[in-house]
């Protein structure tokens, strides 16, 4: 079945991942929609990594895995955002700020290696307030981030490039981190649902750190 790149990117992550692991969709259609809505809302700039190439190539792995018939993982071919403050291996940390802009990780954190080994593809890696300090993301040194229903109003912080690409329909989900409202904050401005666990849930190895 070939759907619409807007059907593809108005998918759920749990519509997604039963598509995927059927095969029914494949990691490399849906991600070329995905990476096609990424470059269409680029004026957002909710990204201060993006590689579309390394999401391609992680797509072609995902496909591979399903064709030969591997266990899937219940995130199988899933891109997700993760916020610049959550160390990735394969792309920069900069936590939006100066000194960190070269800051590239050897290990990715736990929890983005955890969904890694789950199946998920890293789609791209998000602006945010400058070191998760701020509910804006008016960011001086990567530029202001703004809301997806209207370019002129911020989407909040200090996850908000992270709100912006998945309620601009980029990525199904995203992770962020929030200390005092910083994923709820701005999903609620940009029109999503932000959940921020209980303190321990989810592992804080590989975070950059705005309080414990």
């Amino acid at each position: 079945m070939t759907y619409a790149n807007q059907a593809l990117t108005g998918l759920t992550a749990s519509q997604a991942a039963n598509l995927l692991r059927s095969g029914e969709l494949t990691a490399v259609e849906y991600a070329e929609a995905l990476i096609e809505q990424a470059e269409k809302i680029a004026s957002l700039n909710a990204f201060i990594s993006f590689d579309a190439d390394a999401v391609r190539t992680q797509a072609r792995a995902a496909d591979d895995r399903r064709r030969a018939g591997e266990r899937l993982g219940p995130l199988h071919g899933i891109p997700l955002a993760i916020k610049d403050n959550i160390d990735t291996a394969d792309l920069p940390t900069t936590a939006g700020t100066p000194g960190l802009r070269h800051h590239r990780p050897r290990n990715n954190a736990l929890v983005v290696q955890r969904l890694l080994d789950a199946g998920a593809i890293l789609f791209g890696k998000n602006n945010l307030h400058e070191l998760a300090y701020g509910v804006t993301t008016n960011n001086r040194a990567f530029g202001a981030s703004r809301n997806p229903y209207d370019l002129q109003r911020v989407p909040g912080g200090s996850s908000g490039g992270t709100a912006a690409a998945v309620c601009a329909r980029v990525v199904p989900a995203g992770i962020g981190t929030d200390t005092g409202a910083s994923i709820r904050l701005p999903m609620a401005f940009c029109g999503g649902v932000g959940f921020r666990p209980s303190v321990g849930r989810w592992p804080q190895q590989g975070l950059i750190p705005a309080s414990n």
